[in-house]
């Protein structure tokens, strides 16, 4: 529907109008191109034409108004500059007068010079004649190069300010017809827009009339209904009234119940209250369970504690005869042989009571020896038993990096070749050592069967050699840390290490603290990594500023393996951590924070073979020397890691910006390490940024509310024309991503 707009012309605003969407367009196009002319943006503002009365689009033909206006004082801007250039050019003018003067007045000075040399020359002695010639002749030639020299320079700047004022004369002429052509447009448009403007109010009054009429068709046609609806509005208050009948009964029928209950002490909210406290006894519970020792021991310390009871039991009621017997001697008349009876049987009770005494004490003698024996034990017996092996114990000889891209070709090469060939494309290899360099946590993803925990499993075995990875397999019911690192149980007191814990003390070791290690959490989102890895996360984070330290126990024990601080385990520099991830029913998404921490990458479903060649020795990489690899790439390439930051800045950060999506610093940390090693490694820039912004920016665009296909294709088209600034390689994991994403929304609108 049309809009009434009111436009102030001595404010500088332009009335609205109906104009071809199509057409504006294409005019706002030309005006957000490079420093278009006026005369261009004149042309394009011509050419809009008045559609039909829905697609009147005032604002816009408003905007592109103040966006002429704004182009129009560019030019009035740039005319001040032309006059401010005139002006000093004037002033070089000046300057090269008084050169041309001080000139003239040496000249008048070589001609003092010269009469002086005349004098001395009629003064001088006969013998110094010759010398006075040459010397007055040499003053002649010096005169005549010095008059020549400043004749010279006079004709050159006459010259080039002649030619420079001339310049600047007929450009600033060109600029105030250009302008001058620009404000005649600008009028004529004014005076159409201004037509316009008449025939949209026109269109109005018609359209307000025709609203007139359609109200009262409209009072007329529901003064005929109101009958009908009274008519339902009574059937309804009927239906009411029966309904309130039936809600007085039936709250009867709940107080009845509610006495009921009441009678019988069954309160509801004494019920749930009851309900809570013994939900919280089951926790504890749970809790105190979890803290119990092995099932064997409780058995056996179970029976011994049964025995103990019944040997009281006994006890307790052998005195009781004892006592009843005593009663009966005390209070009867027996004869010698009863009492005698008697004695015998009281003397029997003490040697069985002394008997079941004893019993007693051997067996608190024994719980006590076993409780002394447990205490005894190493609280981690087999990170202990690994300070005990000799291989471990002893350095072992490490390789230095030749180049990046060297290794590589060469651990590409050892995949291939080993017990079972495994072929991953060259791109997928170098992005994967690139991802080692800007973070410790990487996130493989992709079907079922696509090498996702292959890829680490070999990679680190071609880099490091045998026993470099640990997989660890995730369980669904994991929530806290302790199911990955493991727990103490006070009352054996010792540590109940997982595999996890174990990985981490072996890197520690002096046999692999020099070359690279990884732990693979296979399936690692089938709970939620947020709730058991947290910590991790963070220790992960901190360890980029300095040592971090993994908090196992709350305080220190004896007997702790060597490589302990206090109660603490440092987390070892030289190890990586790798979660492979499938998506479906039985998984969990990972959250935003832990995308951002991680490097992810998506394999392929399919790997092609290629011919191997076994080159270099089979050592394992120092870390050390891998770690001054990545570093002496970032400094190298500091200044594409430059580039690359001004073009993500300036020509995406708007566009992703408009969906919500942005960064910040630790990606631009990631960034400063990922490319470098990306170039170094044999990649191109293309490479390295397409699969930052794929993996980082457009991941956060799937599953968006609110995100429409038309708009993600149109970031798509302007992603493809801005990377040209950057390479002529288009950037197709980004392109197909989000297109792939706007095929599918549109899918879902069409269903």
């Amino acid at each position: 529907m049309a809009a009434r707009k009111s436009r102030n012309r001595g404010q500088g605003q332009a009335p609205g109008a109906a104009a071809d969407p199509a057409k504006l367009n294409e005019v706002e196009a030309g005006l957000a191109a490079t420093n278009p002319g006026p005369e261009d943006i004149a042309a394009e503002a011509a050419d809009i034409e008045v559609a039909d009365e829905k697609a009147l689009t005032a604002t816009r033909v408003l905007n592109l108004w103040h966006q002429v206006k704004q182009r129009e004082k560019t030019w009035l801007k740039a005319r001040e500059r032309a006059e401010k250039k005139e002006k000093e050019l004037q002033n070089e003018l000046d300057a090269l007068t008084e050169r041309t003067d001080h000139v003239a007045e040496r000249e008048t000075q070589v001609a003092r010079d010269e009469a002086d040399l005349e004098i001395q020359r009629s003064i001088a002695k006969s013998g110094f004649a010759d010398d006075l010639k040459e010397m007055t002749q040499a003053a002649a030639h010096r005169r005549d190069e010095l008059l020549a020299e400043s004749v010279r320079i006079a004709e050159e700047a006459q010259g080039q300010a002649t030619k420079v004022l001339a310049a600047a004369r007929d450009e600033l002429n060109a600029e105030r017809k250009e302008l001058a052509a620009l404000a005649q447009t600008l009028a004529e448009r004014e005076t159409e827009l201004r037509g316009r403007q008449a025939q949209i109010d026109s269109d109005l009054e018609l359209a307000e009339m025709k609203n007139k009429r359609l109200a009262e068709r409209l009072k007329r046609q529901s003064e005929s209904q109101v009958a009908a609806v009274q008519e339902k509005l009574t059937d309804l208050q009927e239906d009411l009234d029966h309904e309130r009948q039936r809600r007085s009964s039936r709250d009867a029928r709940i107080r009845e119940l509610e006495t009921t209950l009441a009678l019988y002490g069954d309160d509801p909210d004494a019920l749930t209250h009851q309900n809570d406290e013994l939900v919280a006894q089951v926790k504890a519970l749970r809790d105190e369970l979890s803290r119990r020792p092995p099932e064997a021991v409780v058995t056996e310390l179970r029976a011994k504690a049964e025995r103990m009871t019944q040997a009281e039991q006994q006890a307790t009621q052998w005195r009781q005869q004892h006592d009843a017997i005593d009663r009966q001697l005390r209070y009867q008349l027996t004869s010698v042989g009863e009492l005698e009876i008697l004695r015998d049987e009281r003397d029997a009770l003490a040697a069985q009571k002394e008997t079941l005494r004893q019993a007693i004490n051997q067996h608190r003698a024994e719980w006590m020896e076993l409780q002394a024996k447990e205490a005894t034990k190493e609280p981690f017996p087999a990170c202990s038993a690994y300070d005990r092996q000799v291989a471990l114990t002893r350095p072992i000889n490490t390789r230095d990096v030749d180049s990046l891209a060297d290794l590589v070709a060469e651990t590409r090469d050892r995949m291939a070749t080993g017990d079972t060939a495994f072929y991953y494309e060259e791109s997928d290899v170098r992005l994967f050592l690139a991802g080692m360099a800007s973070s410790r946590l990487h996130l493989l993803q992709g079907i079922s069967g696509t090498g996702k925990t292959s890829l680490p499993r070999e990679f680190f075995k071609a880099l490091s050699g045998a026993g470099a990875t640990q997989i660890v397999e995730v369980q669904a019911g994991w929530r806290d840390k302790d199911d990955l690192f493991g727990y103490y149980n006070a009352f054996e007191k010792r540590f109940a290490e997982s595999e996890f814990t174990k990985a981490l003390y072996r890197a520690l070791l002096p046999a692999n603290q020099d070359r690279p290690m990884v732990i693979v959490l296979d399936e690692m989102n089938l709970a939620h990594p947020e709730q058991y890895f947290g910590s991790m996360l963070s220790l992960l984070e901190n360890s980029v500023t300095g040592r971090v330290y993994v908090d196992l126990l709350t305080s220190a024990l004896p007997g702790l393996p060597d490589r302990f601080e206090g109660s603490r385990l440092p987390l070892p520099p030289n190890v990586w951590f790798v979660g492979t991830a499938n998506h479906d029913e039985t998984t969990v998404a990972f959250a935003d924070k832990t995308y951002d921490r991680a490097h992810v990458q998506e394999l392929p479903q399919r790997h092609k073979e290629f011919a191997t060649s076994m080159r270099g020795n089979d050592a394992p990489v120092s870390f050390d020397e891998l770690q001054r690899a990545f570093d002496m790439a970032a400094r190298e390439l500091a200044g594409t890691v430059s580039e690359v930051k001004t073009f993500l800045t300036e020509k995406l950060h708007a566009e992703f910006a408009s969906f919500g999506v942005g960064w910040g610093n630790r990606l631009e940390r990631q960034l400063e390490r990922f490319v470098p090693v990306v170039l170094d490694s044999g990649g191109s820039i293309t490479e390295a940024v397409d699969h930052l912004v794929a993996t980082k920016l457009v991941r956060k665009l799937e599953d968006r509310f609110g995100v429409r296909p038309d708009e993600l294709n149109r970031l798509a088209d302007k992603i493809e024309g801005a990377w040209r600034k950057l390479e002529d390689k288009p950037p197709t994991k980004t392109l197909d991503r989000i297109r792939g994403e706007a095929s599918r929304l549109s899918h879902g609108y069409g269903s």
